[in-house]
């Protein structure tokens, strides 16, 4: 936790270096929040059929869809990102030297973008909730759970993101595609029902299809785990698949750039 905790302050106070940037950060949610919130009013009597599955208010609805894709997609690119900048800044491969334990050191690069990702989160929450949005406190037990699911599912997206990194000092199209993908398809902004039947098989292959419909229907809903329990099987299985994939990649990737040098190549 030591290691965690000194590479999570060093990043803070990167970041604190740049006040109006964190500002600028703070002050997006607004630009973020108030769009939502009037289209989601405008909308409400078309789409409150559309979302009657997951929730009866538009806005609530598209609130927790963007909140979660917004974190997810934070977390899934934060070790990518934080490689990336170790790699530019040469600093790498005296990272890689100490004997810091990899899995710890990954933790603490990527725990700052992690950390401030969770708390615009919870910002934007509050921002809806004071707009009116109305969400069932009940069930947010089961929407942290969800949601740890969602960041080991997309973090293990992250890792072979890293792996690509370290190999090839690109991610190429893997990690925009993916995001993209589950931004369209996911259910951020719209049931996943009512895209067409040939994309819906797509959207089948997403996590966050799942996790969304799971974490709508218990925080939104208030309906409890027997319902939306599936949703969280297949979430599991997901991560069941994906971390082994994740871990064996950058393990591949490390011992390729060791046994090349090219660890310290930018």
């Amino acid at each position: 936790m030591r290691e965690i905790a000194a590479l999570f302050r060093a990043a803070w106070l990167t970041e604190i270096s740049y006040r109006m940037s964190i500002v600028f950060s703070l002050a997006s949610l607004v630009f973020m929040v108030v769009p939502l919130y009037f289209v989601a009013s405008a909308l409400q009597p078309t789409m409150a059929a559309t979302i009657s599955s997951q929730g009866s208010q538009y806005f609530a609805f598209l609130l927790l869809g963007a909140t979660i894709y917004a974190f997810i997609a934070a977390c899934t690119s934060a070790l990518p990102n934080a490689v990336a900048s170790a790699i530019g800044r040469g600093t790498l491969e005296a990272f890689l030297g100490t004997p810091t334990h990899l899995a710890v050191l990954f933790a603490g690069m990527s725990a700052y973008s992690i950390a401030w990702a969770a708390f615009r989160g919870c910002l934007t929450i509050v921002a809806g909730v004071a707009l009116g949005a109305r969400l069932h406190w009940t069930g947010l037990p089961a929407v942290a759970m969800i949601l740890a699911l969602l960041v080991l599912a997309y973090g293990s997206i992250g890792l072979v993101g890293s792996a690509l990194l370290l190999r090839f000092r690109t991610t190429g199209p893997l990690l925009s595609g993916v995001l993209a993908g589950s931004a369209l398809l996911g259910g951020v902004y719209y049931p996943t029902h009512v895209i067409p039947s040939w994309l819906q098989q797509l959207s089948k292959a997403l996590p966050l299809s799942y996790g969304l419909r799971a974490a709508r229907q218990a925080v939104l809903l208030g309906d409890s785990f027997r319902v939306f329990g599936h949703d969280v099987v297949v979430l599991a299985l997901y991560v069941v698949i994906l971390f082994p994939v994740g871990v064996l990649s950058v393990a591949f990737a490390l011992h390729y750039a060791r046994r090349t040098g090219s660890l310290s190549h930018y």
